[in-house]
């Protein structure tokens, strides 16, 4: 999976509202992604195609990297006139995570996946991102609400550290569904990061590499 994160560019939003809109239909309401850029109190992050040129699938591997960003290209050039086949075309996005810094607190408002990415561990790899970036802005700990039916992200959030704490009554409007309140211990802490670490080396023999370029070193990360 030939997959890095970096932060939101302009040029990401109109995949980043596509991937927006198909995740939260109907209750999907555009972020204001471009004002945002400025907002020193929020972090948006995108999973996209690594900058480094990927190789081809072996006859092993059918299903590569390849084929995963072929999935993705299509729904991204179609977004710009006259992409196709242009070196100004955009560069695939696969999913993005906001979060809001608020007090002590990192809040995730949203982590959305291509539909047809999906189980590719992107999700998660959003999800380390955020925690990295979170630590680096000095967050005590991290919280977010989802949907008492969703057990699949309930289980990547418990991986994480994540507790239920409460929830929120009818907090969804489409059925009102309740939101289960989830919440870390403090991410700082030599337990978590220990705990972090490990959940990372993880990943890594997993899926590969992580690459996270840092807001502030503009460095690569592994």
């Amino acid at each position: 999976m030939d997959v890095s994160l970096r932060r939101l560019q302009t040029g990401d939003i109109d995949q980043v509202i596509e991937i927006e809109r198909e995740a939260f239909s109907p209750l999907w309401v555009t972020t204001p992604f471009k004002r945002e850029l400025n907002n020193r109190y929020a972090c948006y992050l995108v999973a996209c195609e690594a900058a480094e040129e990927e190789e081809p699938p072996t006859d092993a591997d059918p299903e590569g990297s390849r084929s995963l960003w072929s999935r993705v290209l299509t729904s991204a050039q179609r977004l710009v006139p006259g992409s196709q086949g242009d070196s100004d075309s955009p560069t695939p996005i696969a999913g993005y995570v906001s979060v809001w810094y608020q007090g002590d607190e990192a809040h995730i408002t949203e982590i959305a996946v291509r539909e047809s990415l999906r189980g590719n561990g992107i999700g998660e790899l959003l999800l380390i991102g955020s925690l990295r970036e979170a630590v680096e802005y000095g967050s005590e700990v991290m919280t977010l609400e989802v949907r008492v039916s969703n057990f699949i992200a309930q289980r990547l959030y418990e991986k994480y550290g994540f507790k239920n704490v409460g929830a929120r009554k009818a907090y969804y409007s489409d059925n009102r569904e309740d939101a289960v309140i989830m919440t870390t211990s403090p991410i700082k802490s030599e337990e978590y990061q220990s705990m972090f670490r490990d959940l990372q080396e993880t990943y890594l023999t997993k899926w590969g590499e992580i690459r996270f370029q840092s807001k502030t070193t503009g460095s690569s990360q592994s």
